[in-house]
């Protein structure tokens, strides 16, 4: 309650401050684009490369528990364009504003409007994490590549010459998916918190979480039937995000299971520079050893 009243405050004072100020002055030598977090940003880059583009969402912070600033919104209304997901628990406070962004002239690209998002296994809350899936994040670039050309239609050439070769990419990262996790030992995978239904739905496998969200904690009731599960199948192997490894620990600690480290994305790998294909790489090397394929 307490952080809708803030958010609803800050959204007050913004509509009073843009009403009363002049429709921001637009530059007109690039495209100024905000994301709601890292990967849309790196997604935007690829098609729009003269752009100036920037995540919201500062580096280390999580995504699942971020609050935007005055400053923050504020930034928003600068924007020729704002990337985000929608109705998530990510970034749906944007949805808030959206109305107000594009009365202003700020190209809003929800990408929920246009991509076939999934829930999470329990409730009627989506599920974020499109960005793992190389079928969806083409679709990410084809409405990006769309919405730039809405802004700059005379650079309709290069947004489509650079939209064909991420998605050509794509494909290639897809298809050593296919062919990676073709022949594998194991079906099932344990996973910290649930963040893999995109991927385990494309390439036919079945995860298990530890907790639904990072900052849960795991009951004794799920730490029993993972472990029986682990016992059952013969799982060695726990695949644990960064941050999740406290609660990765919780059940290594009960089965001697290994961790793996998978890279969800959520954030910039500031330490070694990796890009999204080199990071999607190194995840599905994580996946083959886990579900034990040849």
């Amino acid at each position: 309650m307490k952080r809708n009243i803030i958010f609803l405050f800050l959204i007050c004072f913004m509509i009073v401050f843009s009403s009363c100020s002049q429709k921001p002055e637009k530059i007109s030598k690039s495209i100024v684009v905000y994301t709601s977090l890292y990967p849309l940003a790196e997604f935007t880059k690829w098609i729009i490369p003269e752009a100036q583009v920037e995540s919201v969402m500062p580096q280390g912070v999580d995504p699942h528990n971020f609050e935007p600033s005055l400053k923050d919104i504020q930034k928003l209304y600068r924007a020729n364009m704002i990337v985000y997901l929608g109705n998530t628990d990510i970034d749906r406070w944007i949805d808030k504003i959206k109305d107000e962004l594009t009365q202003k002239g700020v190209k809003v690209v929800r990408l929920q409007d246009s991509i076939q998002f999934k829930k999470y296994s329990s409730g009627n809350e989506i599920d974020p994490h499109i960005w793992l899936d190389p079928i969806l994040t083409a679709e990410i670039i084809k409405v990006i590549k769309n919405a730039a050309t809405e802004i700059t239609p005379e650079k309709k050439d290069l947004y489509e010459k650079n939209f064909s070769i991420y998605e050509t990419k794509l494909k290639e990262l897809d298809n050593s998916y296919r062919q990676g996790l073709s022949n594998c030992s194991l079906k099932d995978v344990i996973i910290t918190h649930e963040f893999l239904n995109y991927l385990s739905s494309r390439y036919g496998f079945t995860s298990y979480f530890i907790v639904h969200e990072p900052e849960q904690e795991p009951s004794l009731k799920r730490i029993k039937k993972l472990k029986d599960l682990m016992k059952q199948s013969s799982i060695e192997y726990i695949v644990s995000e960064p941050e999740g490894e406290r609660i990765a620990k919780a059940l290594s600690e009960e089965t001697a299971a290994k961790i793996l480290t998978f890279n969800t994305l959520h954030r910039a790998d500031t330490q070694h520079r990796l890009d999204y294909f080199q990071i999607m790489n190194e995840n599905l090397k994580t996946l083959k050893t886990a579900l034990k394929c040849h």
